[in-house]
Formats: C-alpha cells, structure tokens, sequence
C-alpha cells in the first residue's frame, strides 16, 4: 500500500508540472537478432506519385514505373539519375481511366513493339461497372525517349471492375498472357457476388488468353488446352479460380512455377503456387484456414491450400514478389521474395512443389511495398507505394549481432526505482474508462514517447497507421503492470505478475512481456512463445477457500492477435478511454495530455471552413450550429430528424432516411442519400436561395464552404441504398456521364442536366468545385437563371449580378400590391406546376397528398387565398395537420391520418402514399398544428409572378 500512495503522489506531481523530456528510453529493436537485410533507396533524386508496377524496357536500358493514376514513365538507371521521362499517361487515351495497376511488354516486344496495360474505368459513384477493367494494348514508338503511341490502342479483354478488382498481367513462358481478377466486391459482405467459386464469369480467377491468334470477334483466342474450355457455362478464359483479391503474380524461370499473393479477408494473408484448374477456396474459406461462407456451392475442382499462409499478426494485406536470379546477393539466388504492403516486412520463400523446404523474414521497413520489378541485371527493385520511391534489399550491417533489447524491466529506462516503480521523468501514469477482464488482476499504465514527442492525426495512411487515426511518435512505449491479490479482495496481500510493453519502432508495434520475480524486485523478459505460472489465491468463494490460479503469460503472437491494425494497435491509449476524470487530478485527463502535447485535441465540434477534424467532423459541425436547433429531439423541427452532433449517427434518421417534406424532384430523395448528393434533400436545401433554403434561421445566403463540406461527407459514405430504382439508377448514371463530359469542356448535355433537379444540383456543385471552364460556367448560370421551374432556376439566380435578377418580393410582402395586380392566369398554371404540384392536385394533375385545390376558387376570393398563403398555419383544418408517427423499430413516418381503428390507422403521405399501420407497431403518435405547406412560398416569387399564381388559383371553381 506504501508503493502505491507513492504512486499517486507521483501521478498528481506528473500531471501538476510542465511536462519534461523522456531521455531514458533504452527499448529499441526486438528481442531477436537484427534481420538479415535492410531496404535502401536506389535513385535517390526519382520520386513518383503511388508506384505499383515496374519493368524493363525490352531491348533497352530503361526501367518503365506505372504510378496508380495511370501515368507510366522511363529513365536510364544511374544513381545520379534525376529525371523520368514521360513514357505515356492512359488518361490521355481516355479521361474515364481513374488507375492502372499492371503493364507488361510482349514476349517479342523488340518485333512487335507491344505493351499491354491494365485500365480502371470510372465507377461514376456506383459500386461497380460492367466492363470498367479493361486490359489495353498500345505500340511503343522507336524514337527516344520512347513513348507509347495512344492511337494504336486495341481493347483486348474487360470485366466487371468495383471494389477487389485484382490484378496483374504477365506473360508465361508459353506465350499465353495471363491475367489476376478480383471478386469486384468490397470486403465485406464478402464476395457479394458469390463469385469465388463461379467459374461462368471473370472474376475471382487468374486468366489465360492468346493474344497473338485473335479469333473472330475476340482480340484473342481462348487455348484449348485451358482446363474448363467447353465445360458447362464455364468460361473457357479461366485458368484457375477461387481467389479474393489476386494482387501480383510471377513465374519462376527455372521450372516455370506460377505463383500468386492473395490479399486476405479477416485473418490470413496468402502465397498460392497456382496450378491448372486450381481452386484456391474463396469465398468457402480464407486460406483454408478459416471457414466464411461454408454453405456456398463449391467450384467443379477440390479445394487447394496455400504453399504460405501468413495471419494478420504479421501480415496485413499481402503483395506477391518475384523470383530473385541476381548477383549481388547469391544467398537469395532461386528464392521467392515478396512483403507486406500494410506492414512493410519482407520475406523469402524456397519449395519443392507444395512443400516449403525455406521460409524467413529478411527485413523490416517503413514501406509500403506495392509492386516489385526486376532490372536488366535481375536484381529486385521494390515500389513504396506511399514514399514514392525504389529500394532494393542490402545486407544489414548488424545481422548476427546479438540483440541489445533490454532483459529486464529495470533496463528499459522506465522507471528509476523498479522496485517502487517511481517513473523516469518523462513517463506519465494514465487511467483508462474500460478496463478489460484480468481475471481478477488490476493494471497500473503508463505512457512514455521520446523526449516530447505526441501522438497527431494521421493525415494519410502510411503504414500501419491509417488516415484520420492516431500515428505514435517512433519510439513510444505503452506500459501496463498487472497485480493480483494473494487474498481475494485483500489489497495489502497484492502482488506484481507482469508488465506487459507495446513499443513502436516507427514502423510496427512489438508487444512485450516481463515476468516479476518472486522477491518483486524486478521483471525478467518472457521468452517468445510465453510462459505459464500457477498462484495459490486464498478466496472464499472457492471450495475450500483456496483455488490454484492459472496466468499465462502470453506469446508475442498471441498479444499480435488483438494488438492489431483494424483497432489501432494500442486500443487502450485513445480518446474514448483517456476522455476522463482521475483521482489524482481535477480536470479531465485528456485535456491534460492535450495541453501536455501528448495527445491531439479530439475536436466534439470543429470549424467546419477549417482544417481540424475529419470531414465528417467538420460536416456534422456544420449541422450542429446551423440546423439542430430546430432539428433534435423534441425541438419542434418539421422533421423527424435529429442534427446534433451528440445524437449518433444511427439514431439521427438522416442516412437514407425518406423525406417527409417532400421530395423536392429529386429522384429516390432521401434526407441523406448516402453517396449520392445530388438525391439528398438535406443538401439541396443549403444550396438552394429560393423556397426551402435551409437554415432556416439566422442566414439567408448560400454557405458555398458549408456546402462543399456537407457534400464530401456524403459522397464520402459511398452508395448504401439497396432498393434504388432501375429508373433511378439509370437517370443518375446518365447525369454523372453528363456531369464529367461537361467537366471535359463538352456541354452538349448542359440541357439535358437543367432538365432535372438532381441534374442541375449536380451541375451548381461543379460550379462550386471551380471544375467548369469559364465559357461552360457562363452557359450553366446564364440557362440555369431563366428557367421556368423554380426548383432549379433558385440554384443558379443568385450568380448573376443583382440588377440582373428577378426582383422578387422577399419577406416584407405587402398584400393590397399584390392584389391591385392584374395576374395572367397561363403563367400562373406553369407556375403552379412548379411549386404546388408535388402537394396539391388540380384538375387531376398533381399529387394527392394536401388538399384538392380543383375548386379552390368557390372556397376562397383572391385576398383570404393570399392570407392563406402567407400564414399556411393560421388556420387549419382538423384533417390537414400534421402527425407524426414513431414506431417502436425507431423508424418515423409522417402524414395525415385518413381512416382510424382500434387495430390500425392509414396514413397518407408525401408523395401521394398511403399504408396501413397496425397500433401494435407505434410507439407515439404527434399531432402538430403546423401546416405542411412552408412558410415564405410567395418570397422568392415577382410581384408579377404572385399575382399570376393567385389569377390560376383563382379560376379553379
């Protein structure tokens, strides 16, 4: 108990003073020797933007890098090498090309002059699309620097692209071009499209085609000897089958082995050495190592295993390598080497057939390892996909040395007394929300970074650290002591078991274990593969009063098994755990770490025109100052739909929840449609400046900032609405095609996009990204502004300089001018279809919904209509007020009730819609005295255009 009033003491001095620089760290490395090999940067002066592939130029010195974008470059390696040149950019060929993953050159390349190359189409904001990845065939001219020639292009073979989309390209030593495909899915649910085991489509597969005997209407020939070639609804492509994500392959030139790295799902990372008709499991099994969808229908071959399966404790999405035949590192000759593009590591693999006869890790990076090559000289050159730069491997120095990781815990420079763990200046105690289940043990924490560096917010992901996500300094080291009462529930009879450690090394986390001695003087390093102990606890619940309690201490593997990338790491040491009081200090510690630079602010609400926080941050900020004053739970908002920040997500019935107040024109409107602004009511009413411009209150000018934000979180979400329509689907593609041909200076559609309400939002938010060219920005605001449809023209108007615009009435309406005027009853008709037919009908147009205003004219003369209009909820009558109903899933509809029961009532709502809804199924109902009709309708309406308005509404008798 001594020690631990120590502790605190020293806890509340930590907290009380500045904070000083920790200067004794002696944790570096790992326990084990040195690796054998180290990355070194080849061409030091060359930097590219995301590398993936690189190769030889056929009988030249050049090397050729493909950059993910498309881009494709040469240069003459040298280290003194400065300058790439352009080689060819597939954007150029086709704007729609987005990435590029593979090229390869022909096997008679210096005949033929042949690439082929590897195309991403635009998705268009859809999840997939039929044909999106096409592999192309260029020429490459002779002149130097060569460069390819984008009007031979030839289309040899397409798929479906979206989510895993593969892929590489290689030819085999049979001439035959062999091709990767993914499962054209995101990862989870996996394989949608249960494609895995399917072998009647491209997918999941690796391909083999002949592309130099092309048959009649094909760019190439389908081998007869390919394994499933007239088998039933099989593709005769397919030459083997069953992978996820296939990201490179590679063919051993001594036997012609062909092997594949298979990105993994939850838990395995694999090497496949694929045969013939091989069937390599997914989406049956992850590496037939763990089943995933076992009841799925099986592929027409058995199930092969992989010849390496690596778990997510050391792999984290796998990158296949090559067939290493170079001179300067013999001891590699022969050997496959590949890495980890998660977590930069590197490894050498040698077999004979399915048996692995050489598997070890030769180094560790910070790189991410995207695509390798291999030089004139067959020497390897791996591509950091994130630093943009080559490497190749080198002998590391200090391989065989014996490893100066600390043995004991009084080693590491955490503590300067170990046995009354009084900390180094520099290491801070840290208390956390949740503490996990010990088995009855309790933990102290510590935090230590190297003299004073702090955790930031990952702007990228680089590593194992992801976008958006705390990144650790190098050197940060998270300690925890374990100590179990010998007397169950006896303080004074506590214990000291194990401090466990997580140290980042800049470019992976180790996880640590130190075992207490039995004098609790010290701690001793647990051997890899763990321990186990037994103590003998005194415990009244158990039978005789004493139980024998197990403890393992657990291998470095089985601590990787949750310190892992999809929580972070080091999941105790975030702003959910850190964000409270503590005993020893009166604030909150996660402002004291804040303020201590240990820790980055964690922003509830941001500057949503700023830079601080991520875009949904900032977006939801945006909503929460602007909007949930009127929209939260029980604020009187119009809406069931709650807009603070603090409501979570789930609950807010914003993200494809259906509008109540109409759809405005929008196709499949949802409040938030997720993915797609231009159907997202929520954002159309920022953007407009007319009627339903949202805020409602305290603004009347479009935020433009505001609105960007709002949108780049919603397009962010990506498209999670299953039950869109065909008609939606179609309409939105052909307005996206549309959108990008006007971005690429082709306004031929500019019409067609005004047409619509999602188009011409989708059209003012190109003017708003600044993506337009001047002459088609001019055209957009100049049609937008005169159109007849209110909806639409109110996005454009206020572009125009004000003595240009319609002089419209505004809030301060004067009736008597209204009414002396002479209204012309055509316009008013047009004008009606605009702005009351998605609620009234009249003469049978329009929708059911408000009331029927054919005979309008009998109930009302001209002035009691105007009145009507102005005030919408001055008088209501009983069956036109507004209810709302909440279910008891937590869904709301809202309408009017039509017909009522004791078992159900129907409701009728925007839209023209009616259902029944069974009383069992509600949880509230809320009737308002609040018109569904907006007030200000008449505001962003001429004098002249009212007084046509209430001419037409007049003349229904």
């Amino acid at each position: 108990m001594r020690y631990l009033l120590i502790l605190h003491l020293t806890c509340l001095a930590a907290f009380a003073q500045e904070r000083v620089p920790w200067t004794t760290s002696r944790i570096q490395g790992t326990p084990e020797p040195p690796p054998p090999y180290v990355v070194e940067r080849l061409y030091p002066r060359l930097t590219f933007k995301n590398p993936l592939d690189i190769k030889s130029l056929p009988g030249s010195d050049r090397l050729v890098v493909l950059e993910e974008g498309g881009r494709m470059l040469s240069f003459v390696p040298g280290a003194s090498v400065e300058k790439a040149d352009l080689f060819g950019e597939l954007a150029a060929f086709d704007p729609e090309i987005t990435s590029s993953y593979a090229l390869t050159f022909h096997p008679r390349f210096t005949e033929n002059r042949f690439v082929f190359t590897w195309a991403n189409f635009d998705l268009k904001g859809a999840g997939n699309r039929e044909n999106g990845t096409r592999i192309v065939r260029f020429r490459v001219t002779d002149e130097s620097p060569p460069k390819v020639d984008l009007s031979s292009a030839k289309v040899i073979i397409s798929w479906r692209a979206g989510g895993h989309n593969g892929g590489n390209l290689r030819f085999g030593p049979d001439g035959m071009l062999y091709i990767s495909t993914g499962d054209a899915t995101r990862p989870d649910p996996p394989d949608s499209f249960v494609t895995g085991q399917d072998i009647s489509d491209l997918l999941s597969s690796v391909l083999r085609i002949d592309v130099d005997h092309p048959e009649a209407g094909r760019a190439y020939s389908i081998p007869m000897d390919n394994p499933f070639v007239g088998g039933p609804k099989a593709r005769g492509e397919v030459w083997a089958y069953g992978l996820r994500n296939p990201w490179r392959m590679s063919f051993n030139p001594k036997n012609e082995e062909l092997f594949v790295g298979d990105v993994g799902w939850e838990l395995w990372e694999m090497i496949y050495r694929i045969q013939r008709g091989g069937n390599y499991g997914w989406s049956i099994t992850e590496g037939s190592k763990q089943d995933v969808r076992p009841d799925r229908l099986r592929g027409p071959s058995p199930i092969l295993p992989p010849l390496v399966a690596h778990s997510h404790e050391e792999a984290a999405s796998i990158t296949g390598g090559e067939f290493y035949h170079g001179e300067k590192l013999p001891e590699l000759k022969g050997a496959y080497l590949y890495g980890d593009w998660q977590m930069g590591t590197f490894w050498s693999l040698r077999n004979e057939g399915e048996k692995v006869t050489e598997h070890r890790e030769l180094a560790r990076s910070s790189l991410m390892p995207a695509g390798f090559g291999i030089d004139q000289e067959g020497e390897l050159i791996i591509a950091d996909h994130s630093g943009g730069g080559l490497w190749r491997l080198a002998r590391n120095p200090r391989s065989g040395k014996n490893s100066d990781f600390p043995r004991k815990l009084s080693e590491t420079g955490l503590f300067t007394d170990t046995l009354k763990q009084s900390l180094a200046p520099g290491v801070l105690p840290y208390e956390i929300n949740a503490p996990r289940w010990a088995d009855h043990a309790v933990a102290q924490r510590w935090a230590a970074f190297s003299d004073q560096s702090g955790v930031t917010v990952a702007s990228e992901s680089k590593g194992v650290v992801l976008r958006g996500h705390w990144g650790f300094p190098a050197g940060a080291v998270l300690a925890k002591t374990y100590s179990l009462d010998m007397e169950r529930g006896n303080p004074a009879t506590r214990r000291r078991i194990e401090t466990q450690i997580l140290h980042y090394d800049g470019s992976l986390w180790g996880t640590y274990s130190y075992r207490w001695n039995a004098e609790q003087t010290d701690a001793e390093l647990v051997p890899k593969q763990g321990d186990e102990t037994t103590f003998t606890v005194k415990d009244k619940a158990a039978p005789g009063g004493v139980m024998q309690q197990r403890w393992r201490f657990y291998s470095r593997s089985e601590c990787a098994r949750c310190h892992t990338l999809m929580n972070d790491f080091a999941q105790g040491f975030s702003a959910l755990q850190l964000d409270r009081t503590t005993p020893q200090d009166k604030g909150d510690q996660l402002d004291a770490f804040i303020r201590l630079g240990l820790t980055p602010a964690e922003p509830r609400l941001a500057d949503p025109h700023g830079t601080v926080g991520s875009v949904e941050v900032r977006a939801r900020s945006y909503l929460h100052v602007n909007c949930s004053v009127c929209h939260r739970f029980n604020s009187g908002g119009g809406v069931p739909s709650f807009m603070n920040i603090n409501a979570p997500l789930k609950d807010a019935r914003l993200i494809d929840a259906k509008p109540v107040q109409g759809d405005l024109g929008l196709p499949d409107a949802r409040v938030i449609a997720s993915g797609d602004p231009a159907r997202s009511v929520l954002l159309y009413r920022m953007a407009t400046a007319g009627r339903g411009h949202m805020p409602y209150l305290g603004s009347h000018l479009v935020d433009d900032r505001g609105l960007l934000v709002v949108r780049d979180w919603i397009a962010s979400m990506g498209n999670k609405a299953p039950d869109l329509t065909a008609a939606t689907i179609s309409q939105r593609q052909a307005e996206e095609q549309a959108v990008t041909q006007l971005k690429a200076g082709d306004s031929t559609q500019l019409d067609q996009l005004l047409a619509t309400n999602s188009g011409a939002l989708s059209v003012l938010l190109a003017i708003l990204d600044d993506k337009l060219s001047a002459d088609i920005r001019t055209q957009a605001i100049a049609k937008g502004s005169v159109l007849t449809e209110p909806l639409r023209r109110d996005l454009f108007e206020r572009f125009l300089p004000e003595s240009q615009r319609r002089k419209v009435l505004g809030p301060d309406i004067k009736p008597a001018t209204l009414l002396a005027l002479k209204g012309d009853a055509t316009r008013g008709k047009t004008l009606f279809s605009g702005i009351c037919i998605a609620c009234h009908r009249a003469n049978g147009v329009g929708t059911d919904f408000g009331p029927d205003l054919s005979h309008i004219g009998t109930k009302w003369n001209r002035a009691a209509m105007l009145e009507q209009i102005l005030t919408p909820s001055k008088v209501i009558e009983p069956q036109w007020q507004l209810t709302t109903i909440e279910l008891k899933t937590g869904d709301s509809k809202a309408g009017f009730i039509t017909a009522r029961s004791d078992t159900e009532l129907t409701l009728k709502m925007a839209g023209g819609l009616t259902e029944k809804i069974a009383t069992t199924q509600i949880a509230k109902t809320i009737t308002t005295p609040v018109s569904t009709m907006p007030d200000g309708l008449l505001q962003t309406l001429t004098a002249q255009e009212a007084a046509d308005l209430l001419e037409y509404l007049d003349s229904l008798k």
